[in-house]
């Protein structure tokens, strides 16, 4: 059985542009965030924790 030839250059590609939209993410979020009342992020945060 043959091993999958795996292109290094492009995983290493998509593993750096992952980890600029996760930041990208986490920077909106937090900005969300700091505008949101407490009342509105909370009250979606105990959704999810509830299901």
């Amino acid at each position: 059985m043959k091993s999958p030839k795996i292109d290094l250059k492009e995983l290493n590609r998509q593993k750096e542009e992952n980890f600029k939209e996760r930041l990208e993410f986490i920077d909106k979020y937090a900005a969300w965030l700091k505008k949101t009342p407490n009342k509105k992020w909370s009250s979606q945060q105990k959704k999810i924790i509830d299901v």
